[in-house]
């Protein structure tokens, strides 16, 4: 049953990966996953909120700060280092890297758990935003794998994990 989803991943992988590359989108998806990267477009977007509810909520960047934290010791420390898995361009021939490839392990996929944790925290207080907060975080993990940085069970497993680490930041943020 493994054999099969490694499989499946390898296939969706290749399919993504493989989708048209151009200067444009490259540059793009490029920047997407720089901002994404420690959570930056997070933090930007908790400090416009900051200002803008006039600090009503300074709460939510200590939340913030909380999430980042759960997620890098949770899936960079703890969970890579348990599951030790390659990243694609070390298994896949054909993986198409636009830019430096990374050596670290692949699964889950760290700025997909920060985006899905920072999405599902700011929705939780922005409720008619929420769909923006998700399609953001959607478009950081999608670009871990155009960008030939992770398989999708990466992103699935980021999903997974970044929606628990949100989830226990807000029950731990509730106690500030």
């Amino acid at each position: 049953m493994i054999q099969i989803l490694l499989q499946l991943d390898n296939k969706l992988f290749t399919l993504i990966n493989h989708l048209p590359h151009n200067l444009f989108l490259d540059w793009f998806f490029g920047f997407i996953t720089a901002a994404g990267s420690w959570g930056i477009v997070w933090f930007l977007i908790g400090i416009a909120v900051f200002f803008l509810e006039k600090k009503k909520n300074a709460k939510i960047l200590l939340i913030l700060i909380l999430a980042t934290m759960l997620a890098y010791f949770a899936g960079e420390i703890g969970i890579k280092n348990l599951v030790r898995r390659a990243r694609p361009q070390f298994n896949i021939a054909e993986a198409v890297l636009p830019f430096d490839s990374a050596d670290s392990f692949s699964f889950p996929s760290g700025h997909t758990t920060i985006a899905f944790a920072a999405a599902y925290i700011f929705s939780r207080k922005h409720k008619k935003k929420a769909w923006i907060y998700y399609l953001l975080a959607a478009v950081i993990a999608f670009s871990r794998v155009y960008l030939g940085r992770h398989y999708p069970g990466d992103v699935i497993g980021g999903i997974i994990l970044g929606l628990s680490v949100g989830y226990l930041s807000l029950k731990i943020g509730d106690n500030f």
